[in-house]
Order: C-alpha cells, then sequence, then structure tokens
C-alpha cells in the first residue's frame, strides 16, 4: 500500500492519504487485538466454569476425607448396577466397620481417627476390582458391591481385606503403631427380588452378627460366621 500510494499519487494526496489511512489502521488493529483478548478471556471463564462444575460435583459425589463415593453416589451407582445386570448373575455386598472405633478416638484424638479411615479406605481401594463400587456409608461404616460375583468369591475377597487391615497399622509419632481391626458382613443379592436396601439390610444384620462373635470376623448372612 505504501509503495502504491508513493508511485500513484502526488505529495499532498499521500499526506491525506496517510492521515486517512493510519488512524483506521490503528483502530482496526485496536479492534482486532481487543477481540482476541475477549476471546481469550472466555475461553479461559469457560474452562474455569467447567473446572468448578466439575468440582462440584466431585464435591456432591465423595467423600471428602476418604475420596470414596459418599452413601447417596453409591446408592444411585449401586441401584443402576444391580438392574443392568441379567438377574443370573451373581451380585454381593461388602459392609464392614473399625472394630472399637470410638476407644480410637477417644485414646488418640480424631484426627488419628481419621488417619484409621484413611487408610482403610486405601487398602480397600487397592482390593476392589475395576467394576466394583466401593463407599464411605456414613461414619466408620464402609460398603462394596461386588458384580458378577458368587457368594464364596464374596467371602474370600471380605476376609482378604480383614487380614490386610489388620496387618497394616498406622504409625504416629515417636514410632507408635496403632494396630485396628474390622468386622465384614457379607450377603448375597436374590434374583428373585432384585432389591438394593434388601442386599443392605441383609450385609448389616451379617455385620452385627460378626459384632456379637467377637469382631475382627467375616460374616455371611447365609453361611456362619468365619
Amino acid at each position: 500500500a505504501l509503495i502504491g500510494v508513493q508511485q500513484l499519487m502526488h505529495v499532498q494526496e499521500a499526506i491525506v492519504f496517510f492521515l486517512t489511512f493510519f488512524p483506521i489502521l490503528l483502530f482496526s488493529l485496536y479492534i482486532s487485538w481487543n477481540s482476541t483478548l475477549h476471546g481469550r478471556r472466555n475461553f479461559l471463564r469457560s474452562l474455569l466454569d467447567d473446572w468448578n462444575l466439575h468440582s462440584f460435583k466431585n464435591m456432591a459425589h465423595t467423600d471428602e476425607l476418604t475420596q470414596l463415593f459418599n452413601r447417596r453416589q453409591f446408592v444411585h451407582v449401586a441401584e443402576r448396577r444391580i438392574h443392568e445386570w441379567p438377574t443370573s448373575a451373581s451380585t454381593c455386598l461388602l459392609m464392614f466397620d473399625v472394630d472399637y472405633f470410638k476407644r480410637i478416638n477417644d485414646s488418640y484424638g480424631h484426627d488419628i481417627g481419621d488417619q484409621v479411615l484413611q487408610k482403610i479406605a486405601e487398602l480397600a481401594r487397592k482390593e476392589m476390582r475395576r467394576a466394583d463400587v466401593l463407599a464411605r456409608f456414613g461414619g466408620e461404616e464402609f460398603v462394596a458391591l461386588l458384580p458378577e460375583t458368587t457368594l464364596e468369591d464374596a467371602i474370600m475377597i471380605a476376609g482378604r481385606l480383614r487380614k490386610n487391615i489388620e496387618s497394616h497399622p498406622v504409625c504416629i509419632g515417636n514410632d507408635i503403631k496403632i494396630s485396628f481391626t474390622v468386622s465384614v458382613g457379607v450377603s448375597k443379592l436374590n434374583s428373585d427380588n432384585i432389591n438394593l436396601h434388601s442386599l443392605i439390610k441383609e450385609a448389616d444384620i451379617a455385620l452385627y452378627r460378626a459384632k456379637q462373635n467377637g469382631r475382627n470376623q467375616v460374616a455371611s448372612f447365609d453361611l456362619p460366621t468365619i
């Protein structure tokens, strides 16, 4: 444009052209730059909104202490899962909680009690398979839905989990180790009555049976304590 102006216009015409052209050019550059900044801001704001929405969803579905599903999310996911599976598939549920948890809190403080729950969540997560649904059900109580699992295999998984937790104490200051155990109740989904509430209730009864028989045990709703 400058070369064309120089060759085709007289000096006075070129001066008028430049006085007209440069303000328009500068204004156009300003508009373009401002639009670019505005687009970037909108893009970043959209990313931030998506991240905040994802974070809020996680907070609504996740137990803050253990980072497992909370009770509400467990019920939501488990209800959907048990109705997705064919009725011929065996489905079991584990319910387990810490033995004498109140004694741990009273003796060492709630912060140590929180560490115990976090340790149990960590060990239980490693024991679960991809399709299993693990959650903190409330307080010191945990629950796990085991799809396509026979009652015998569920009892074996529960026993392995119980032993693993028993052999992993929590370490606190001055090399003090706090050992703890869990009791586990196991139930099996009735193919004639696909009801999550009944499945949880039966596991809770089995858990209570394990507590009555001395704790640090696995009890099945349908079989004797192990």
